[in-house]
């Protein structure tokens, strides 16, 4: 019969690499939760900006629909707020994408009808800016009344998105004949 004095010693081991099992499985949890969370970050700035773009890509799509369907050449200003700004206005830089919302509001027009948010998910509705380019006759010849040939408009849009820190400004230009 064996008694309990013919067994081996074991000072604990076991519980020690209980233990450090214990630590390694809890640092590996802890790393894919945090990872799990960066990555949701990830899919909602993600989601975000493309809410800000297909908005502003809505907004561009309205302006142009607004100068295809006029039947005549758009008066032109140079001052807000206009449906078509003049070639030369000041008002209007070339690098539309820094400007702040502030000068957006001032200069742009809304999507849709004023007032009203139609653009769900976002912020506010897109803004938008066509401004006139210029004038490419049919040919070069000189005759009596006006030339034929088409009218360039460089069209802007600007949107945010489900947030502010997400915005999007799309350029395009817009050739139609009147």
């Amino acid at each position: 019969m064996r008694t309990a004095m013919n067994f081996p010693r074991q000072d604990g081991a076991i519980l020690v690499v209980s233990l450090l099992l214990l630590l390694v499985m809890t640092l590996l949890g802890l790393t894919a939760m945090q990872v799990t969370r960066m990555e949701e970050r990830m899919a909602g700035n993600a989601r975000d900006m493309d809410l800000a773009f297909q908005s502003a890509e809505a907004g561009l799509r309205d302006a142009e629909d607004r100068i295809r369907v006029m039947v005549a050449r758009p008066a032109t200003c140079s001052t807000a707020p206009c449906g078509v700004w003049q070639r030369t206005a000041v008002a209007i830089p070339s690098n539309l994408r820094d400007q702040t919302k502030a000068w957006w509001v001032a200069n742009g027009q809304e999507y849709g009808t004023g007032g009203v948010q139609e653009v769900t998910d976002v912020t506010q509705d897109p803004l938008t800016i066509t401004q006139e380019q210029g004038f490419v006759p049919d040919s070069l010849t000189t005759g009596h009344g006006p030339p034929d040939g088409r009218d360039f408009y460089r069209v802007s849009a600007h949107s945010f998105g489900g947030t502010e820190t997400a915005r999007a400004v799309l350029e395009t230009t817009y050739t139609r004949r009147f």
